[in-house]
C-alpha cells in the first residue's frame, strides 16, 4: 500500500519562524514541505501576517477558486481582490509571481 504524503506550504514573517515550523513538521514522515501554495494540501500562515480583510479574501479564494466569484462573495471589486492578493503575496514573501498565480484563477 502506497503511503499518502500531505504537502504543506509555510509562510511566516521571518525565516527563523518559517524554518522552525518546517523543521517541526518534518518530524512527521508523512508531511512534505513545498513552496507553492497552489500545489499544497495545506497552507500554514503566521497569524499576524495578514489583515482581517486579507484573510477574508484568501479564505474566499480557497473556497471559490476564482477572482470574480471572490469579488461577488466579499462585495469587493475584482480589482480590489487583485490588490489584496498582491499584498498577501508581498507580505508572505511568496515565490510565486502574481501574474502566474492569478492566471490559475482567471
Amino acid at each position: 500500500m502506497k503511503k499518502k504524503h500531505i504537502t504543506v506550504c509555510v509562510y511566516a514573517r521571518d525565516d527563523f519562524t518559517a524554518d522552525f515550523i518546517k523543521n517541526f513538521l518534518l518530524t512527521n514522515p508523512h508531511i512534505k514541505i513545498v513552496d507553492n501554495p497552489w500545489a499544497s494540501d495545506a497552507v500554514i500562515i503566521q497569524t499576524d501576517l495578514l489583515t482581517p480583510a486579507e484573510k477574508k479574501i484568501l479564505q474566499a479564494l480557497a473556497q471559490r477558486g476564482n477572482i470574480f466569484k471572490v469579488a461577488a462573495a466579499t462585495n469587493y471589486s475584482p480589482g480590489a481582490v487583485k490588490v489584496y492578493l498582491s499584498r498577501i503575496y508581498r507580505n508572505s514573501k511568496s515565490k510565486l509571481h502574481l501574474k502566474q498565480s492569478l492566471s490559475l484563477f482567471l
